[in-house]
């Protein structure tokens, strides 16, 4: 697939600051230990958007889409992927946009930021890493960190962690970033603003982006830590709060331009086929209950216009997760309350009409009148809510919700992603072996 050359393009008025201080960014990877010279604004753009590139687009949102049901693949290495034929080859792109020109910037942002005293830059940074470590470990299980990030001359020899550290990590990552987004804005140095695509620089959103994290990383721990729903409720209630409305949702916005379209939009213009909409399990099961957001998923609509954002965490996921942990716990009322809120804000973010919906058959909380029951509706609903988003594959590991059939009879549906083609031939020897597509991830097991 080809490669996007993503930290070139210019948003807006960075496109002159962009193309000059990611050219002198990378100038300065080969050695760990110059600091950063281009302008920290400039690093933070071009990362947000390589980010959102390879987050949002076919390599991930199509192919755990396709995984789950949600779309099919119909041709060249789509038509593939609905076989599970998942190769190698086929995600060195997608590693090395997370780890090239996402994550390395990030870290390196973090550690210049903080040289010079730039807190909020600080804790973007992190807040960006734990998001990015968290969507690489979620299907790829064990992955580098803690070794990674030390030059070219390194990138391709980085020891790999444990899930569960990546995700000790994660959580380490989140606390360190508040503490630097809190710092008063009179002792914080050069501040983000307009170079900060996502929050123009707005640290109480990053906040609650921050605190959203935890609950997403909370949650996805339920077949290993039988307290994990208690925790997610008690994290609910952090210092600066949660993103609770669709103003508050962590996306990257593209522009109403050819060749700085969203990604999905670019993929379906360029390779039109290779992705079927439409005659999904997802859609099939949306249309049995007259769900009017099945119109805007089609082609055209809500997530592949050219201008669509690309979403990370929305305030309706954090109400489903909400509901569910509430759900976990016997507390009907408030998984009830959330449930509908989580509903409505999916309704609301693609702009359809939820009329009557809550009370149809099959929808209504109140027809749930088992703790199963009432878990299955939620993660049901938010499997519909969370159409071409890679968290719905995360949600069906861990549930078994909604229950799947194979797209290839007598074949498991995969379980992760494989290691990609440039780590088995340049790092084989720290890359984990015995793992095949239906290993179970930590979290899975």
């Amino acid at each position: 697939m080809r490669r996007l050359h993503i930290l070139s393009i210019a948003l807006g008025t960075m496109i002159l600051i962009m193309s000059s201080g990611c050219k002198k960014y990378l100038d300065v990877n080969t050695d760990p230990d110059r600091p950063l010279n281009a302008p920290p604004g400039a690093v933070l753009s071009g990362s947000q958007v390589a980010l959102a590139y390879v987050l949002g687009g076919a390599d991930f949102s199509l192919v755990t889409g396709i995984l789950t049901n949600q779309v099919d693949g119909a041709d060249r290495q789509f038509a593939a992927y609905q076989k599970y034929l998942l190769v190698a080859d086929n995600f060195s792109n997608p590693w090395g946009t997370i780890y090239q020109n996402a994550m390395n910037n990030f870290v390196e942002l973090r550690k210049a930021a903080e040289e010079k005293k730039y807190p909020y830059f600080a804790g973007i940074s992190k807040v960006l890493t734990a998001y990015t470590l968290c969507a690489s470990t979620d299907v790829w299980g064990d992955i580098p960190y803690s070794d990674a990030f030390k030059g070219l001359s390194f990138q391709f020899k980085s020891k790999y962690d444990k899930q569960q550290d990546i995700y000790k990590t994660i959580d380490q990552l989140i606390t360190d970033a508040l503490k630097d987004l809190n710092t008063p804005t009179s002792a914080a140095g050069t501040l983000p603003g307009s170079s900060d695509l996502m929050y123009g620089g707005s640290t109480a959103a990053w906040i609650k982006f921050a605190n959203s994290i935890r609950l997403r990383i909370l949650i996805h721990q339920t077949k290993r830590d039988p307290n994990a729903a208690q925790k997610v409720v008690d994290a609910a209630s952090a210092a600066g709060g949660l993103i609770s409305t669709g103003k508050d949702d962590a996306q990257l916005n593209f522009l109403n331009d050819e060749k700085r379209a969203n990604p999905l939009y670019q993929f379906n213009s360029q390779r039109d086929g290779y992705a079927s909409y439409g005659a999904s399990f997802l859609f099939t099961q949306m249309e049995a209950l007259n769900d009017p957001r099945t119109d805007k998923y089609q082609p055209g609509g809500f997530y592949d216009q050219i201008s669509s954002p690309v979403l990370y965490i929305t305030s309706y996921e954090v109400n489903f997760i909400l509901a569910e942990a509430h759900a976990r716990l016997g507390h009907v009322a408030q998984a009830k309350s959330y449930y509908e809120a989580a509903i409505k804000g999916s309704f609301d973010k693609v702009g359809a009409d939820i009329g009557g919906y809550l009370t149809e058959t099959g929808v209504s909380f109140d027809d749930a009148t088992t703790d199963d029951a009432r878990l299955s509706l939620i993660m049901t609903q938010k499997y519909y809510a969370m159409y071409l988003q890679s968290e719905s594959f995360a949600d069906w590991r861990r549930t078994g919700i909604p229950a799947l059939v194979s797209k290839n009879p007598g074949q498991e549906i995969p379980r992760r992603l494989p290691y990609p083609q440039t780590e088995l031939s340049y790092n084989k020897d720290n890359v984990p072996t015995g793992i095949t597509l239906t290993s179970r991830v930590w979290w899975d097991q």
